[in-house]
C-alpha cells in the first residue's frame, strides 16, 4: 500500500491561497513530497509566503519537516507529534528564501509514521 494524500484547495485568489492537506498513513514514510505546488493554481508563483500553518497531528510518534522546494530544499519548520498553529501573518509572512532552483513549491519528509496515522494541515499562502 502507499500512504494516502488529499488536497483541498480552500481559496485560490490573486494573492491569497489556502490549501488543506490530509495525509493517511500506511505506515510507510514520505520523502520530499510535494503537498503544494505553486504551478497548479491560478496565478503560479514560485516566492510564496507563509502566513499561517494549522497542523492537527493524529501520530504519537510522527517527525516531520516541511522544507521550500529549490535547488537545496530550505527548511520551513519541523513538526512533531503535538497539534499546534503557527502564524507568521504580525511579521508579514515567512518568506520563501529557498534561493537558486527555487519553485515555489512546499515538500514533507516524514518520519516515525505506523499505520493509521493521520496529519492535516492548513496553509494560509500569499503568492508573490
Amino acid at each position: 500500500m502507499v500512504n494516502t494524500i488529499t488536497t483541498q484547495t480552500i481559496q485560490d485568489g490573486t494573492y491569497n491561497l489556502v490549501v488543506k492537506v490530509h495525509l493517511n498513513s500506511d505506515g510507510s514514510e514520505e520523502t520530499a513530497t510535494v503537498v503544494v505546488d505553486a504551478s497548479t493554481f491560478s496565478p503560479a508563483f514560485t516566492n510564496g509566503q507563509l502566513l499561517a500553518l494549522d497542523i492537527v497531528v493524529a501520530a504519537p510518534t510522527l517527525q516531520a519537516r516541511l522544507l521550500w522546494d529549490a535547488t537545496t530544499d530550505v527548511p520551513i519548520c519541523a513538526i512533531g507529534p503535538t497539534s499546534l498553529q503557527l502564524d507568521w501573518r504580525k511579521i508579514g509572512g515567512l518568506p520563501n528564501n529557498a534561493g537558486a532552483g527555487v519553485t515555489g513549491d512546499i515538500v514533507l519528509t516524514t518520519l516515525g509514521l505506523v499505520s493509521g496515522d493521520q496529519l492535516t494541515l492548513t496553509f494560509y499562502l500569499k503568492k508573490v
